[in-house]
This record gives structure tokens, C-alpha cells and sequence, in this order.
């Protein structure tokens, strides 16, 4: 009988509440549901995906992990009624077990902490550092077996990266490595945050046609919490969609959403930042300068048993507009960290085969390189200090110099810090039911400026480090996968501030990369490409 619970029940007309809160009304609620409720049967071949703004979604991934107070309460067994009738593993302080599996890849590191990502290249020779495989072994508990490990790394397709360690690997394999590490805890419901940002085509295909056979099976319930305009990113094995905008909620089939979609789209229209182009080969009529040269450049690990980059030849002149594109794996991370001076590797090179604004590396400080180049990457996102009680407006300076800690302003860099907040303060605001009372509370410039980094929203940060990049309005402007984890409407917005940044300093040189061509800030065509393929480099 207990098998053929639902997986989630919540009633008719649900209304969430933070914990503790006064008497519910629909007012004051974080969410709303419609009248049927939300149900989630793991014995029906149904996959799931939760769209909407990010406030909500979070809201929504909330409920589902028993952080907020349900309205009504359902009934007994509860909200969760086939939880109720599994063994309970509170007894034991150390299991990793989770009925409920939450993944979100863009979560920074619990501590606060600012984690020096950069160490990764030199951590790459040292002998000691613990495999995938040895990794999943000391930390799982109860220890998965070594047959299981096998089988849930062959399933991801990253069996051939146990013996590696999960410093080397690239976001896309980290990604694949972590849903591989939630299947060995067995959870019923795995709850993935954009899962597929980060992979490149393939990639994205492979993975999630790997989690809708997982889905089908029956024995785990996914859903998927997507970030996307529409359906452009929901699989094809998602059926039913729940959509939050500011607090309501919408279930329905996955046809339903998109007529709704449709329809939505002709009342309101769509609007995108224009990027006005201009000729990359001129500059005042004259030649432009060259700000990286590569030439031939070749790195390895392993003592030359794994070579990374191939020969590569890249020159980047001030002002060009340049798409980096490569699978997981081909190279892009090392090739930019050359470029960054991050690698051990770029104070090796001959002068003949690597120059950074017409010098070799070792002959450019490590802060005057940081101040020429601006900089964000989900590694960034990641490691960039929480705990440390840094403010928006000091997170933002901290752009000027590349670093991550305070540092003294000019009178100039205190104007252009709080110009660039200024211009998007209206994204700075706090969400809906911040405060527990349903409203949405405006804050002025200086208010804004003054918040802890840490208390905003996670999108609101990755816009935050946006503007760190840029504050020092930087000869090269190197973006790494910018909008992960960014809301769609935010990235239209920088868009257009890079639109305004690159009329206003026309030397600056721009890089990004990206698996999706909407993601670009500039039109198809218009700009250059790179293309790596295993490590090989060829202009597109």
C-alpha cells in the first residue's frame, strides 16, 4: 500500500508561510497554490520542472525541503506521505542519506569563506591529492560499494574520471560528478537546479536523457528547477510544469504552459538589449593594439601523459569582441587561466610565446595584472567571500584591483561604483516576503550600497559580481558562463550596460564563454570566435 503513496500532497489552496509566523492569510503568504493543490506521485510516469522568477522558484525548492509552514496542514501522513513509511536514519549522526536530495550547482561554499580557486593549477602536481573515486569513498557514509560507484559513474558517463581528482575537472564534469555522488545516497526525489547550465550541447542532450531514464524507471522523482525564458530548455520527458510569479503558482501540463506562455508573449512582447556593433578592424582609423598574444602554446599534466592545450595561437586586440566556444573539457579553463596569469604555466613561456598587454608575465605584478583585466566565472561566484561582511558597495570596489577583501577608494571609484548600482537598484530590492509580511519594501541608493553582499539573493549577487568586473572599466573583460545563475532579465540588463560600457571605452577587448548563443552579448556574427577541440584551437 505505502508504495502507492504520492511523494508530495499539498492541499487544495495551500498557502506558505515562514516558520513561526503570525495567522496565515493569502496576503502575507510566500506562496500561493491553486485549487488543486500540488502533487507529486511517484507511481505515475511523470517528470517535473518548476520555472518562474527566482524568489519563487527558491521558495518553491523550500517547501519542498520543510522549511516553511504549510497552510492548512495536510492531513495525516502529512505533506510527504510515502516519506512517512521509509526507516528513519536519525539515529545515525553521520548518514549522508536524504529522502529528499536537493543539488544546486551555484551555491557557494557553507563557510563564507573565500576559497582561492586559482590553487587548483599547482594542486594538480601534488601526488596526494584524493581521487573521485577516493573522494565518494570518504565522505559517503554509509560508504556506497565499489561496484555502485562504477555502475552510477558509468550511467553519467564520467567513469573515466574516478582515478582523477575533482580539482582538475571542468565545470561541466563537476556538474556530472555531483549528480552522480546524489544517485549513490538513493533518494526518492531529487530536486536539480539547472543541471544542464554549463554543459556544452552534447553534453546537455546526454545528461538529460540519462535523468528522464532515471525518472522513468520509477524508483527516483525528479525535478528539475529551470531558469529558462520557456520551454527551450524543459526536456522532453517533462510533462508537468509549476510556474511561480511573484508568489502565485501555477500547475498545469507542459502543453497547457506553453500555450499559456504563447499567449503571454503576444499580450506583453518581448524586449532585448540591442547591441550596436561597430567595426572591429579600425579604431580612429588606425591599427588597434594587440592586448594577448599566444603563439604555439602547449600545457600538460601528468608529465606530458595528458596534454590539455595544443599549439594554440590566439591574439586579441583592444576592442575586439571575441565567443570562446569548446566541450567540457577542451581546454577553455586553462587556456584562460594563462591569460588571467593564474597558471604556473604562464610564467614559463618564452616572451615569443605568450604576452600580456605587450609583456611577458613574469614581468607584469600580479595586482597590475588584475586591475587591466576584469573578470567573472561561476569559480568566482563560488569562492568570492560571504563572511567577511562585505557590502554591495564594497563587493563592487573590490573590481578595481581584482582582489577579494576592502580596499580604499578614490573619490573617482566611490562615483562610478555607486553610478553602476544606481543604474540597477531597481534589481536590488528586496523579495517578495523578505521580511515575513508579503510586501516588497523599496531601498534608496545608500541603503543598497550598505547591505551585507551575503543577504542578497543569489541571482542579485552574480549581477553584484557583474559589476565588479566591469567597475574598472578594464582594457580586457574576460566573462565566463555570465549569466549562470543570473534571472534572464537581469542578463538583458547588463547587456545593455555593456552596451554602454563598450561606447565609453572603446580599447576594452571582451571574451566570453559560453554554450549558448543567446548568452553572448553581442549579435550572431558580429564578433569573433575560438573554437578549442581537444585542446587544438581554430578561428571560427
Amino acid at each position: 500500500m505505502s508504495k502507492h503513496l504520492p511523494l508530495v500532497k499539498l492541499p487544495s489552496n495551500a498557502l506558505i508561510h515562514r516558520l513561526g509566523s503570525s495567522t496565515p492569510t493569502p496576503s502575507t503568504a510566500l506562496l500561493r497554490f491553486p485549487s488543486k493543490g500540488w502533487t507529486i506521485d511517484k507511481s505515475k510516469k511523470e517528470g517535473w520542472a518548476v520555472v518562474g522568477d527566482s524568489e519563487g522558484r527558491k521558495l518553491a525548492v523550500e517547501t519542498l525541503l520543510s522549511r516553511h509552514r504549510i497552510h492548512p496542514l495536510p492531513p495525516s501522513p502529512g505533506p510527504f506521505p510515502y516519506l512517512s513509511t521509509l526507516p528513519s536514519t536519525s539515529s545515525s549522526d553521520l548518514s549522508t542519506y536524504r529522502p529528499i536530495r536537493h543539488l544546486a550547482f551555484s551555491r557557494p561554499p557553507s563557510s563564507g569563506e573565500f576559497t582561492d580557486y586559482t590553487a587548483r593549477y599547482g594542486a594538480l602536481q601534488e601526488e596526494d591529492k584524493l581521487s573521485f573515486r577516493e573522494t565518494l569513498l570518504s565522505t559517503l557514509h554509509p560508504t556506497p560499494s565499489k561496484q555502485e560507484i562504477e555502475r552510477v559513474s558509468t550511467l553519467m558517463k564520467i567513469d573515466h574520471l574516478l582515478d582523477l581528482p575533482m580539482v582538475s575537472f571542468s565545470s561541466g564534469q563537476t556538474r556530472r560528478s555531483r549528480i552522480a555522488a546524489s544517485l549513490l545516497t538513493r533518494p526518492v526525489l531529487l530536486i536539480l537546479e539547472d543541471p544542464m547550465a554549463g554543459l556544452d550541447i552534447p553534453s546537455r542532450k546526454e545528461v538529460s536523457r540519462i535523468l528522464g531514464d532515471l525518472n522513468d524507471r520509477g524508483d527516483i522523482r525528479i525535478v528539475l528547477v529551470l531558469r529558462g525564458k520557456g520551454l527551450e530548455d524543459v526536456p522532453g520527458w517533462v510533462t508537468d510544469v509549476v510556474e511561480v510569479r511573484e508568489g502565485n503558482i501555477w500547475i498545469g501540463k507542459k502543453g497547457e504552459y506553453e500555450d499559456s506562455l504563447n499567449k503571454r508573449r503576444e499580450e506583453e512582447g518581448e524586449t532585448t538589449a540591442s547591441i550596436q556593433e561597430v567595426d572591429q578592424n579600425q579604431k580612429d582609423g588606425k591599427e588597434r593594439e594587440e592586448l594577448v598574444r599566444l603563439d604555439g602554446v602547449s600545457v600538460s599534466y601528468g608529465e606530458g601523459t595528458r596534454p590539455v592545450l595544443t599549439e594554440v595561437s590566439w591574439t586579441i586586440k583592444e576592442g575586439e569582441k571575441w565567443h570562446l566556444i569548446g566541450a567540457n573539457g577542451s581546454g577553455k579553463t586553462t587556456l584562460l587561466s594563462l591569460i588571467l596569469g593564474h597558471h604556473p604555466r604562464s610564467f614559463s613561456l618564452p616572451s615569443t610565446s605568450l604576452q600580456l598587454f605587450s609583456k611577458p608575465r613574469r614581468e607584469i605584478p600580479t595586482t597590475a595584472l588584475r586591475s587591466l583585466i576584469g573578470h567573472t566565472s561561476p569559480e568566482i561566484y563560488s569562492s568570492f567571500p560571504r563572511g567577511m561582511g562585505l557590502t554591495a558597495y564594497s563587493a563592487v570596489g573590490t573590481g578595481f584591483k581584482g582582489i577579494f577583501s576592502r580596499s580604499q577608494l578614490t573619490e573617482q571609484q566611490k562615483e562610478r561604483v555607486l553610478s553602476l548600482l544606481d543604474q540597477v537598484k531597481d534589481l536590488l530590492q528586496p523579495s517578495v516576503g523578505v521580511a515575513g509580511n508579503g510586501t516588497k519594501g523599496e531601498m534608496d541608493l545608500k541603503e543598497i550600497a550598505l547591505k551585507q553582499f551575503s543577504h542578497f539573493t543569489p541571482p542579485q549577487q552574480g549581477l553584484l559580481l557583474f559589476l565588479r568586473a566591469i567597475v574598472g572599466r578594464p582594457d580586457l573583460l574576460i566573462l565566463d558562463e555570465p549569466s549562470q545563475g543570473i534571472d534572464e532579465f537581469i542578463w538583458e540588463r547588463c547587456k545593455g550596460i555593456l552596451e554602454k560600457e563598450w561606447r565609453e571605452n572603446k580599447r576594452m577587448a571582451t571574451i566570453v564563454v559560453s554554450h549558448y548563443q543567446d548568452e553572448v552579448p553581442w549579435k550572431k556574427g558580429r564578433g569573433k570566435v575560438l573554437k578549442l577541440d581537444q585542446g587544438v584551437s581554430s578561428v571560427e
